[in-house]
């Protein structure tokens, strides 16, 4: 009874914590598709109904959803693709998932963030950005925002992906 109860607590905590300190790299990864052209400068509009957070009452969504959403802006709007409200190029979207393991002498969760870029015009997905880390409890917005800025950096690193053959 006692995990029950602290399950949704540590879920809570969890998530407002997943993307928390910079100082450890978290494990990130991407893929595209090879025949999509992907231009220097593009745009895109969050495509709300796709996004997905986990489903607790303990989470916050309001201000997990703003953080993911302005990180991302910031991190895109770098590599020359920017957020509008207007027409855009792509749809993009995040599926966040929180998972708790129990042990007998351990809590942990463990927090997976993945980025979809769906062209808008065909309707195909055309990258995708995944990171997974350990969640730590008890650190600051700030602290939130600079892992989560990290781990969008390394995942965008190559972004836009180059159509060109490496020599």
């Amino acid at each position: 009874m006692i995990l029950r109860t602290r399950a949704p607590v540590v879920l809570a905590a969890a998530l407002l914590s997943l993307l928390a300190c910079a100082s450890d790299d978290i494990p990130v990864s991407t893929t595209y598709d090879p025949l999509a052209r992907f231009p220097a400068r593009a745009t895109f509009v969050w495509d709300a109904a796709a996004n997905s957070l986990p489903d607790n009452p303990a989470i916050d969504r309001a201000s997990t959803d703003a953080l993911l959403r302005d990180v991302a802006n910031e991190a895109f709007a770098a590599r020359g693709y920017r957020v509008t409200t207007g027409t855009a190029d792509y749809r993009l979207s995040y599926q966040y998932v929180v998972q708790t393991f129990t042990s007998v002498d351990d809590t942990h969760a463990m927090g997976s963030i993945s980025l979809l870029l769906v062209e808008k015009r065909s309707g195909r997905r055309v990258w995708t950005g995944f990171g997974q880390a350990e969640v730590y409890v008890g650190l600051t917005p700030e602290e939130r925002r600079a892992r989560l800025r990290e781990a969008l950096d390394r995942m965008l690193v190559n972004f836009p992906p180059s159509q060109r053959p490496e020599e």
